[in-house]
């Protein structure tokens, strides 16, 4: 499209740790660096030997695009009580600022610890604030609700430029619930649902029967949105991908 920067974003649920995890991290990169995308969102981020798994994405989608790649990890809570865990933003463009939020001061504890993982990036000159996120797997509604209000209470405070935001992770909820009407509300638009009205399921990978992945955007035109790395052996989730236009 004349006049508009296409940018190519991901999300994707890693899985935590698996004994295959060279190979399968090798399979997941080369599938990634087909795509070349700016950002991506990563959820179930392992620290193992000092390093994180989205650090060693970084390195290998590097090594098969030939471009530089930063990440942004933020622990959340203990993978099996061993492993550092968490969510983080893989990015071709180098980060204006970085951030923490913390979306654990809800009234209904979630089950575990909490965060979000966000940056902002310049793109053909315009701000771009991106976010990955792990909401909770609790039973009740309410709390990825709460959540996600605290989420967007950051963002206002955060997002001082007034840039275009990107939401994407793994939600743990599906398109009816609360929280993300509460998104919908907000003037967020669910980049797959706005191409496509098949069922879109993410999750479970070998018999996908909910769709619990997203990107969200606002601020941003929706150019093109499918699901991605759909083999069973890279993780329990599919992946998401989306191309968004930014005006040049």
């Amino acid at each position: 499209m004349a006049g508009t920067e296409r940018i190519a974003v991901c999300t994707f649920n890693l899985h935590g740790k698996r004994e295959n995890d060279e190979t399968r991290f090798d399979k997941i990169a080369w599938k990634l660096a087909r795509f070349r995308p700016d950002l991506c969102a990563l959820q179930e981020v392992i620290v193992d030997n000092g390093r994180s798994t989205a650090e060693n994405l970084a390195e290998l989608l590097e090594a098969k695009t030939g471009e530089r790649y930063y990440d942004h990890f933020v622990e959340t809570h203990l993978f099996y009580g061993k492993y550092p865990e968490g969510v983080a933003v893989l990015s071709r463009h180098p980060f204006i600022n970085r951030w923490a939020v913390d979306l654990n001061d809800i009234l209904i504890p979630p089950l575990l610890p909490r965060k979000a993982a966000i940056v902002e990036v310049g793109i053909e000159g315009k701000p771009i604030v991106f976010a990955s996120v792990h909401l909770d797997h609790h039973e009740n509604l309410l709390v990825r609700k709460f959540q996600v209000e605290r989420l967007l209470e950051a963002l206002e405070r955060l997002n001082s430029k007034n840039a275009a935001i990107i939401l994407a992770g793994d939600f743990n909820d599906t398109e009816d619930s609360p929280a993300l009407e509460l998104l919908r509300e907000r003037g967020f638009i669910d980049a797959y649902r706005a191409l496509n009205d098949d069922s879109g399921y993410t999750f479970p990978a070998k018999e996908p029967k909910m769709r619990i992945d997203y990107i969200f955007v606002k601020g941003l035109q929706v150019l093109s949105a499918r699901r991605i790395l759909t083999d069973p052996g890279l993780s329990d989730h599919f992946g998401v991908y989306a191309e968004v236009g930014v005006k040049k």
